[in-house]
């Protein structure tokens, strides 16, 4: 029997997001430009298949636009994701509205696990679209980890460590479990120690009924690094 894990890139609009899926594919996909909304529609690429058929997949997806608006709008209704979902946005005359759809139908019908994105430049006390965004992580209940992306490459320990622990102080406030795991992964700076990182902590979301096809995955990615 072979199975497909998805995992489901989101974010606030023009923050790094699809140069982060290119790095983790490792091939071009969609397209980078300085503008908001530049990816428009979910797509879903293959990442690896194991011998055995398993498959992990990407999901890269349209960016959150105006988030303040769209978080007020969906407190609004009793069932907010299955509501949004439903309605009809036009895609020219409101366009951030539309984007949104697109990015929370992939990770609500699609994802295993969702990759949230943040530029981690930013203060996320002070970055107005956080807050809004978490409460829609909230609302999709999935399995999320926090990457903390446009780190640089020449990040010290002590810096990562801080920064770190002041995205966990404000996640915390959203997930008081404290399931949600924040990690550094610059997208510009592809490295197979982030990588393996990225992997283990994506492991530790997933039920134990999945565990098994992912750790072939797993497997099959760190024989591939070697074969490299």
């Amino acid at each position: 029997m072979t199975s497909s894990l998805q995992l489901s890139l989101v974010s606030h609009t023009n923050v790094g997001k699809t140069t982060l899926a290119r790095t983790l594919l490792g091939r071009d996909v969609g397209e980078v430009r300085d503008a908001p909304h530049v990816t428009e529609f979910a797509d879903a690429y293959e990442m690896l298949r194991t011998p055995q058929g398993e498959s992990l997949r990407l999901w890269d997806t349209p960016g959150f636009g105006d988030s303040v608006r769209l978080q007020r709008r969906l407190a609004a209704s009793g069932q907010p994701v299955g509501w949004f979902l439903s309605q009809v946005w036009d895609r020219f005359a409101d366009r951030a509205f539309w984007c949104s759809q697109q990015a929370m139908r992939a990770a609500r019908e699609s994802a295993d696990v969702v990759l949230y994105v943040v530029n981690a430049t930013e203060e996320p006390a002070t970055a107005g679209y956080i807050e809004p965004e978490l409460h829609i992580l909230d609302w999709l209940g999935k399995p999320a980890l926090v990457l903390l992306n446009q780190v640089g490459t020449r990040l010290d320990a002590a810096h990562e460590r801080q920064l770190i622990a002041e995205w966990s102080a404000v996640l915390q406030r959203h997930d008081a479990t404290g399931k949600r795991r924040v990690m550094t992964f610059d997208a510009f700076a592809r490295c197979w120690l982030q990588e393996h990182a990225l992997l283990d902590a994506i492991a530790g979301c997933l039920d134990a009924r999945q565990r098994p096809a992912f750790e072939r995955i797993v497997e099959a990615w760190r024989g591939r690094d070697l074969d490299v």
